[in-house]
């Protein structure tokens, strides 16, 4: 169950709703690497993460810091929400400049901000779908639903965010399929899906954590960006049919190896982001 005070009854999504059942499960972590691939698949994004981020030094911090960010804004009290978004937008007015083909890019360009939040939706109802079950067909609908108030905080324009859930899957298939993985993309890639853990522990953590973080995230990433960041999906998990249900009810060999891995990365990872709901929750 969540800890308390998560979400709260005032916060922008509160404790009765789909996205909470579901981000507030930790084996979300799951899906942060794919996100992040997704999103800096596109240059422009991949420009501004590699010129104004940590990315190199401190992956995994970066990471820590963005999920803290959003689950302030979408569970937090309506005070702490607003300041999470007056933060965030402070740190994007500083995020612009140009990219090694000459186009300029900002971090308050709608269409990116637009691919951005539609990484991390896609990347949660796709680790329910490959690992969890918790969702069915109405739940998805309402995720989606509730995930534009998400969308309307961060100030893209409603004519730009598709108004439901087979409209958004339309966008993230078109936008899959034509974005373009460049070098930035691929050394960005190289530091989130190997992170340079700090501290001796830290190293030996990185060690047994990056195959498996390499081999969840080929396996969650369209087909075509899995090519282009050039990972190969491990033949385990390649599913025989879809996963049947909720966790622990599947029977296929990519329902048992996904939720190992998902245990696996749990434990590894969630220590290590204490503050975060996911961090003292447990598979």
């Amino acid at each position: 169950m969540a800890p308390s005070g998560y979400p709260r009854p005032d916060a922008l999504l509160g404790r009765g709703t789909v996205s909470a059942r579901l981000l507030m499960h930790p084996a979300l972590l799951l899906g942060g690497p794919r996100a992040i691939l997704m999103q800096v698949a596109h240059p422009k994004v991949a420009a501004g993460v590699a010129d104004h981020s940590q990315f190199a030094s401190d992956p995994f911090g970066r990471l820590v810091r963005t999920m803290r960010t959003m689950d302030r804004i979408a569970f937090g009290s309506a005070a702490r929400s607003a300041r999470a978004l007056e933060g965030l937008a402070a740190r994007h007015r500083r995020v612009n400049g140009t990219t090694g083909a000459g186009e300029h890019y900002s971090a308050l360009d709608p269409a990116l901000t637009l691919w951005v939040h539609a990484t991390l939706v896609d990347t949660a109802l796709t680790v329910d779908r490959r690992y969890l079950g918790l969702l069915g067909r109405a739940d998805r609908d309402r995720f989606y639903e509730e995930s534009l108030l998400l969308a309307a905080a961060f100030r893209i324009p409603d004519d730009l965010v598709p108004p439901d859930l087979p409209s958004f899957r339309a966008y993230v298939d078109e936008m899959a399929a034509t974005v373009e993985v460049g070098r930035d993309a691929r050394s960005i890639a190289r530091h989130v899906l190997r992170p340079p853990l700090s501290g001796r522990a830290g190293g030996a953590l990185g060690l047994l954590a990056a195959p498996i973080l390499e081999a969840v995230t080929a396996d969650l990433l369209p087909g075509r960006l899995r090519r282009e960041y050039r990972l190969r999906r491990a033949p385990s998990l390649v599913p025989g049919r879809a996963l049947p249900g909720p966790i622990g009810a599947a029977t296929d060999g990519a329902g048992a190896v996904g939720m190992g891995l998902a245990a696996a990365v749990s434990r590894l990872v969630a220590p290590r982001v204490s503050g975060l709901p996911v961090s003292r929750l447990a598979l």
